[in-house]
């Protein structure tokens, strides 16, 4: 019996075949050959069609079958993993509503950013253990803003591997591990994440059936099987995105062991045994694929998005014409370490997790015409990428992860020994090279739902280090162009053009708290105001009084007492007082009190009086007080005052005055 595992990636679908009775791999095969077309109609925006996914899904699995001599009904299982973060949207009849938006697009970041700060930054940490950020529910929020015709159409939302499981059974269903990396499950309630979806006004009904990561997931279809090549009934029995699956394929599954890779995107994953999370969510925990046994299973993942994206565009548009990667490593390794101080920031694919979300776009720092050729472009290009490695992997550090050995896959940028012994050596770590894939490992862990394995464990016995990478490199000439390569980063990222430093943004900015320094200035001015009248009353009454001891008869003592009471009645019932304290209120307020007497002829003193503590932005006790009524009376009269102003139901009595 075989079984066949799947990897499907934004550049290309990878298939594998493993014999299950000695676990021996039989054949591996992608197609297509060349990287498949990610479509990209504004900066920022990654799309693919997912239907093109299933197409060249099945063109690889008639390829594999023809090449191996494998009757497909001695296929007994299938495991998929796919790129991470995708979002997929189908109507009731199951039919893609608009290219999948994939890991790479960046158009959400803002949207998550908004509801990271809304919904509360330890909220989402403790609970999530990230910022919902450029993640699948804000891409779909993003659709919901823009596209409305189109998410009223929704009948379920799936991720890219979800999709493929769909076209293989007919059924629409998920996993805890995929809508954690959707920022879709909550880690605390072990449940789907409420508050995001409220948040972001999306139903529930939209979320398909859960499902366990390994599982009878539903069985290949007649119209698949015709499609693809195999034959109906075979067990679909394990799907997870490709960075869990790919620590999978490396047998690390348990706390303290790391997987890396660097394909089109690069990645180090780490196991731990609780949940944990960076306060600024550069490094991003997820559900691993043994998540669910115990939830106690949490890969942190860190991701690069400029890794083999940059090598390959490299390739594409540096390297001469038929040249290949072992090309370009023979020339990278007759430049020196540092490739001559040349210096290449690989940030050029969107928005960087690592990096705050920001979009710094790739640099090439130092080149000289007379002193640089393509080696150390390509050396350059290849210690770049090494160096962002070292920089997230510094970050793993500080959630108390150790790094003493890595393991990776064999079928990507670590097959460069330059790309290896730079992270080995600067890391002091070693690096263990498996022969395996994600392909590979979806297959095997196909076989264990459906029993050809008895554990994990047991599928994974096979997993060992085909090559061994040391840190034999000079080290003080690596931490040297590391150094350069920070402080290009650094500058990068101070430099980098922001929306909130365009000018006309600031210019709003500046504008904004002009007009709050004004209106503080304003209160302050008449609170300054309103204690100045009150000293010199004060000491109006304390010269009276010192005149009433000094007067010898009764008479005349009575006589200073009355003027007093008639003084202290002139102060709290002034036409003539009050008229003065309006014209300084005015000037402080812009003619507050002419522009209320004009729309309201008829509000009494009383009225105008509880209208100017109000502007002055004094609570309801310390309107009392200045009335001398209780809080009850006084907010009878704003009862009253509204009612006479007109005010409508939605809007406050404060936010009134504020306009006039």
């Amino acid at each position: 019996m075989y079984l066949l595992g799947y990897e499907i990636g934004s550049t290309t679908i990878k298939v594998a075949l493993i014999r299950s009775e000695d676990n021996k791999v039989i054949g591996v095969g992608q197609y297509p050959e060349h990287d498949s077309t990610i479509l990209s109609r504004h900066s920022g925006w990654a799309e693919q069609h997912p239907e093109s996914w299933w197409q060249d899904l099945c063109t690889a699995t008639r390829n594999i079958l023809l090449q191996n001599q494998i009757n497909p009904r001695d296929i007994g299982g299938i495991g998929i993993a796919y790129q991470m973060h995708g979002l997929v949207l189908i109507d009731e009849n199951k039919k893609v509503l608009r290219p999948s938006i994939i890991w790479s697009d960046s158009r959400a970041v803002t949207i998550g950013k908004k509801a990271f700060k809304d919904l509360g930054e330890k909220e989402c940490l403790e609970n999530f253990l990230n910022s919902p950020g450029n993640f699948t529910a804000s891409k779909l929020r993003w659709v919901r803003d823009n596209e409305p015709d189109i998410y009223d159409r929704i009948d379920k939302i799936m991720l890219p591997g979800d999709y493929i499981a769909m076209k293989f059974t007919g059924a629409v269903q998920t996993t805890i591990s995929g809508l954690s990396e959707a920022i879709l499950w909550d880690f605390k309630k072990k449940k789907i994440a409420k508050q995001v979806l409220d948040y972001y006004e999306i139903s529930e009904d939209l979320i398909p059936e859960i499902v366990p990561t390994f599982a009878m997931q539903g069985t290949v279809t007649a119209e698949a099987a015709e499609m693809s090549g195999l034959v109906s009934g075979i067990p679909v029995t394990y799907r997870a995105g490709d960075q869990p699956n790919n620590a999978l394929s490396l047998n690390v599954l348990n706390p303290g062991e790391i997987a890396a890779t660097s394909a089109e995107s690069g990645v180090v994953y780490g196991i731990v045994d609780r949940p944990k999370y960076d306060v600024r969510s550069r490094v991003n925990p997820f559900a691993h694929v043994n998540y669910e046994d115990n939830y106690d299973r949490i890969g942190v993942l860190l991701c690069l998005n400029g890794a083999g994206t940059q090598y390959g565009w490299m390739k594409s548009q540096i390297a001469l014409s038929g040249r290949h990667y072992d090309d370009m490593e023979r020339m990278a390794s007759t430049v020196p370490i540092g490739s001559d101080e040349l210096c290449i920031l690989p940030f050029g694919n969107g928005a960087e997790r690592m990096l705050d979300e920001k979009s710094i776009n790739s640099h090439i720092m130092n080149l000289e015409f007379s002193r640089h050729s393509r080696g150390h472009l390509y050396r350059a290009a290849l210690e770049g990428v090494a160096f962002s490695f070292v920089y997230g992997v510094n970050l793993l550090k500080e959630l108390g992860l150790e790094v003493d050995v890595l393991r990776v896959t064999n079928d990507n940028m670590f097959q460069s020994e330059v790309f290896s012994m730079t992270i080995a050596t600067l890391l002091d770590c070693h690096i263990e090279v498996v022969d395996t894939t994600g392909a590979i490992g979806a297959a095997r862990a196909a076989g264990v739902a459906n029993g050809v394995y008895s554990s994990l464990e047991d599928a994974l016995s096979h997993v060992t280090p085909s090559i061994i990478h040391e840190p034999r490199l000079n080290q003080s000439r690596c931490n040297q162009a590391y150094s350069l390569w920070l402080s290009h980063l650094d500058k990068a990222l101070f430099d980098i053009p922001s929306k909130a430093n365009r000018p006309e943004v600031l210019r709003a900015k500046n504008d904004t708290l002009k007009a709050t320094i004004e209106e503080k200035n304003k209160e302050l001015a008449a609170s300054a105001m309103q204690l100045h009248n009150k000293d010199e009353f004060l000491m109006e009454i304390k010269s009276t009084l010192k005149e009433v001891g000094e007067v010898a008869s009764l008479d005349d003592q009575k006589k200073v007492l009355q003027r007093l009471i008639t003084k202290i009645e002139s102060k709290t019932d002034s036409d003539k007082d009050w008229e003065s304290f309006e014209d300084q209120f005015n000037l402080l307020h812009s003619d507050f009190f002419k522009k209320l007497k004009s729309d309201f002829p008829k509000l009494s003193v009383p009225e105008a009086k509880l209208c100017m503590l109000l502007k002055m932005k004094l609570s309801t006790k310390e309107i009392a007080n200045q009335l001398n009524l209780s809080v009850r009376g006084v907010e009878t009269r704003r009862y009253r005052l509204r009612k006479k102003l007109q005010i409508n139901k939605e809007l406050d009595l404060e936010e009134f005055l504020d306009r006039v």
